[in-house]
């Protein structure tokens, strides 16, 4: 069975966030927002202050670091206690993956307006969980996609451009993962087989990637939405979002989610994706040329290629830790059906050190 997923509406556009709020009051009524930080600053306040000029019952929850069970359960109390029937998730992957749980459970519309684009959660019907310590712990899956994606380029194209560069990561990690799962005869993120779209999609994914990525950090820099950010953002959330749901992921995120206990924290999302891609290619046994196109890429971003830039070392002891969170049983690496051991990641994530810092490392030069 063929099984393809996406939100019911999209859209991306500079100042598309206060342009659109229409599509958001069509939804209902008792508007719940959820947001934190900066986010709350630049685009939920705002959007809140437009939004009651339309609907009478509107409500800001702009939420503190902390458990993210608790924080999802009380906000769940205040959408029932208040008849939410729209949550808007404001902000970036914590923010999203939240309103996805809190909108589920109150059976809610869901909306969400990414504030970076730093992965490709805001298109999809699942949520990643983490611990209090910010350790993978599952993915958890919804029987809907969201409702409305906004996504205003103009709000994007002032986030600090690590966010973008780490949403390239995720993004290019797309295809490869597909392949992979297809190689091996595995299944999406939604049970079933990849469409011919799906397939497509991934693959226009990375076209656009290595097309368009440089300049779109460029104009990151500049603060400007141009052609090539426009579309590098569009790769980011849309393509690579439609792309890893519906194509399937393999050991790039499950290296990358078994990284995350043992990495520093401030490390994004996506920049463990970076190195947990290069494990993917080795394990894929891809051409040397076609293993140092990513590598230059990936190099040229400044992105982690090596144990040491994610403060890793030599230690067997915690590499073989990590391998053992990579082989977790419920982690994707199994879609590409191959039988792999600890001591095999680990001699993978060795091998991708080892050629890195073999590489020409004149290509950083961002």
């Amino acid at each position: 069975m063929k099984i393809f997923s996406s939100p019911s509406l999209y859209l991306q556009g500079k100042h598309a966030l206060l342009m659109h709020t229409e599509k958001i009051t069509q939804l209902g009524e008792n508007i719940l927002i959820i947001s934190n930080g900066i986010a709350s600053k630049v685009a939920a306040e705002p959007l809140m202050r437009r939004l009651k000029q339309q609907k009478d019952h509107v409500m800001l929850e702009d939420i503190a670091d902390g458990s993210d069970d608790e924080v999802t359960k009380y906000l769940i109390s205040v959408a029932e206690k208040n008849n939410t029937q729209i949550v808007i998730g404001v902000g970036g992957g914590k923010i999203i993956d939240i309103a996805k749980v809190v909108a589920n459970g109150v059976s809610s519309q869901l909306v969400i307006v990414p504030t970076v684009a730093s992965t490709d959660a805001p298109t999809s019907r699942l949520s990643a969980i983490y611990d209090n310590n910010g350790s993978f712990q599952k993915y958890q899956f919804f029987q809907r996609s969201p409702d409305l994606i906004i996504v205003d380029t103009e709000i994007i194209v002032h986030a600090p451009k690590r966010t973008l560069i780490a949403g390239i990561a995720d993004a290019l990690a797309t295809k490869i993962e597909g392949d992979a799962v297809r190689a091996g005869h595995g299944t999406n993120m939604l049970g079933g087989q990849p469409t011919i779209t799906a397939i497509a999609i991934a693959e226009k994914a990375e076209e656009t990637l290595f097309q368009h990525a440089l300049l779109a950090v460029k104009a990151n820099e500049q603060g400007i939405v141009d052609e090539h950010f426009d579309k590098i953002v569009e790769a980011n959330i849309l393509l690579s979002g439609l792309g890893f749901e519906s194509v399937g992921e393999a050991a790039a995120h499950s290296t990358a989610n078994g990284l995350t206990k043992y990495v520093n924290q401030s490390s994004m999302h996506g920049e463990k994706v970076a190195f947990g891609l290069l494990c993917q290619l080795m394990l894929s046994q891809v051409s040397e040329q076609t293993y140092q196109k990513y590598l230059e890429l990936l190099l040229t971003l400044g992105l982690p290629v090596t144990l040491a830039d994610l403060d890793l070392t030599y230690d067997d002891h915690i590499l073989e830790k990590i391998a053992r969170e990579t082989l977790n049983p419920k982690e994707t690496i199994y879609q590409m059906n191959i039988k792999l051991t600890t001591h095999d990641i680990v001699q993978v994530m060795k091998k991708v050190d080892e050629t890195s810092r073999m590489f020409n490392t004149s290509h950083k030069i961002m």
